[in-house]
């Protein structure tokens, strides 16, 4: 385990990298949020486009709850355990900005996606989707942000089973490339 002062020098090294991890995560979130715009203006509610007919709809659904409607109208325990996991993420982007490449993507792309749909709660009391596929049964209708979540969640499942599987013991990597504080060496 790192000491404080490690910590922090570490992270004020980081300092100019993770502005950028912020920039590119405020992009995809404005990718986010004006697509769900687009929608709202142009797609009645519950209305359907055919995109690819018995593959592919955009559907407007205004959701309450997590993916098939649960714990519809737990709008505040959502906003709370986002706000949460935005932290946690933010603290984490800050401390790996500069080293595991891969693990940081995952981590951008969940920070964007939370955020785009907290924004959606806290603003509208529920989250616009409008992605559907229609191949997939009961299927749930999703959106950009939440595309973002699912594809940074696999990447970082990836990233702990594949690639850095001693990343969350804190053990040194086999080949030696990074120490369990995941500084790379010289």
């Amino acid at each position: 385990m790192p000491k404080m002062n490690e910590i922090k020098a570490r992270c004020k090294k980081n300092i100019a990298a993770y502005i950028i991890l912020l920039v590119i995560s405020a992009a995809l979130v404005v990718i986010d949020q004006i697509s769900k715009y687009l929608v709202v203006l142009y797609l009645p509610k519950d209305a359907q486009i055919k995109v690819i007919p018995y593959l592919f709809n955009f559907t407007y659904v205004e959701n309450k709850g997590a993916a098939w409607g649960m714990m519809a109208n737990s709008r505040w325990i959502f906003i709370v355990v986002s706000t949460v996991a935005v932290v946690v993420l933010a603290v984490l982007l800050l401390y790996f900005a500069r080293s595991k490449k891969f693990f940081v993507a995952s981590l951008v792309l969940i920070f964007a996606g939370g955020i785009g749909n907290m924004i959606d709660r806290t603003v509208n009391g529920f989250v616009v989707d409008f992605i559907q596929f229609d191949f997939f049964q009961s299927f749930p209708v999703f959106n950009v942000a939440d595309s973002y979540v699912t594809i940074g969640g696999f990447m970082l499942i990836i990233y702990v089973l594949f690639i850095d599987r001693s990343f969350l013991s804190g053990r040194k990597k086999e080949n030696g490339k990074e120490n369990s504080n995941g500084n790379e060496k010289a």
